[in-house]
């Protein structure tokens, strides 16, 4: 009998952490975490779950025992009952290397006045540092035109040897389009950079062209978050200054393919006025080096030029260039044209060298003691420059 109660005993254990093991399993972190915005004070944390949840970093100082929770909130409600979050950690200090993990809580039922968790997981830990004012120079990370292809850019990648990288930037058309049942984010490029490194270091995201195509468009944005809401800015690492341009569609705003529901001429005068007030700021004139990143070459070669077809493309070159001719720039890094290209400086009214990446190829920046060492190789690991300017 005794025999009998202890063989039921052990059944119903094992029944009941089969049961624990399978709703555990249902709910995990799908996608992410991946790091964005990351400044001296703080860094915005994504992710998705697997399903709705109540989610929310909990983060500390390397090493330490005292640990702060941070939380998505809006208008007095924290993010609930969803399965996406973007959740901003301020005040922190520079220069300095925090733990972060995810706890979620799987929400079974969301009544009125009655709210029910299901399963409760927690992430690993990860670790990231702030950014350090007092840094002098990097490696520097950049790709573009990789039409979501995952694993071209896994192989630029290794090839650039990222684990030495301390900043990454891609330059656009990193998909193809953003469209319910089509392409998304994650599968081209995002799963990628967070299995490499973008739950410890963020990547930059400059919007190219096709990433304004398609009936997702409009929240792309979204899984790139910046605190003052707009896509193009600024990135100051140390003493180097990154700008980011967003180019918008290479044709006019009055081509039938938009359907009349583009405004992209407005969108980069805006950006205009944005860079003549950047380039003369304090924190602009003290950085030692100062890269562009723009979706679209500032130099239009002679066949783009001949082909007259592209007025969004000489719209942001018209509006761009004279400002960035007079701020001392030491390089600007395009895609778009899939056609690796340099041009030196004066070939066509610019006042910087002009690098356009092929759409087979990648850039590592290392930037130091004065000198910003250009080298571009392809994916056969070809190297198709390398230039100290």
């Amino acid at each position: 009998m005794k025999a009998r109660l202890f063989t039921t005993l052990l059944t119903t254990v094992a029944l009941l952490t089969a049961v624990t093991t399978i709703a555990q399993d249902r709910l995990k972190i799908d996608h992410g975490p991946y790091l964005q915005e990351v400044t001296q004070k703080g860094s915005t944390f994504v992710f998705q779950t697997s399903l709705p949840t109540y989610s929310y970093i909990e983060l500390k100082k390397e090493n330490g025992d005292k640990s702060v929770l941070y939380y998505q909130t809006k208008h007095g409600l924290k993010q609930a009952n969803t399965d996406f979050f973007s959740i901003r950690a301020n005040d922190l200090a520079p220069a300095t290397t925090y733990q972060y993990r995810i706890i979620s809580k799987e929400m079974v039922s969301f009544q009125p006045y009655k709210v029910t968790f299901g399963d409760s997981i927690a992430s690993p830990w990860y670790s990231f540092k702030t950014i350090n004012p007092k840094a002098q120079g990097a490696s520097i990370f950049i790709t573009s035109d990789t039409h979501s292809d995952a694993n071209k850019l896994d192989t630029m990648l290794e090839l650039c040897d990222y684990k030495t990288c301390d900043a990454f930037f891609y330059v656009g058309d990193m998909m193809n389009y953003m469209s319910v049942g089509g392409e998304h984010p994650y599968s081209s490029f995002i799963d990628v950079s967070v299995n490499k490194f973008a739950s410890s270091i963020p990547f930059e995201l400059v919007r190219g062209n096709h990433e304004t195509r398609g009936d997702m468009a409009r929240i792309f944005p979204a899984f790139f978050p910046k605190s003052n809401d707009k896509i193009y800015g600024s990135y100051l690492m140390g003493d180097i200054m990154v700008i980011m341009l967003d180019s918008g569609e290479d044709k006019s705003d009055k081509h039938p393919v938009y359907a009349g529901i583009t405004d992209y001429d407005n969108y980069r005068s805006e950006q205009a006025e944005w860079l003549k007030k950047l380039v003369k700021t304090k924190e602009y004139k003290k950085a030692k080096y100062r890269i562009v990143l723009t979706h679209f070459p500032l130099v239009v070669g002679e066949q783009w030029r001949q082909e007259g077809n592209w007025t969004g493309w000489y719209d942001a070159v018209d509006k761009f260039l004279p400002i960035l001719n007079k701020a001392n720039v030491d390089l600007v890094v395009s895609g778009h044209t899939h056609q690796f290209k340099y041009h030196e400086k004066h070939v066509a009214n610019n006042n910087f060298p002009q690098l356009v990446q092929g759409a087979m190829c990648a850039t590592r920046l290392d930037i130091q003691d004065g000198q910003v060492n250009v080298k571009v190789l392809d994916t056969k690991g070809e190297v198709l420059m390398d230039k100290k300017l």
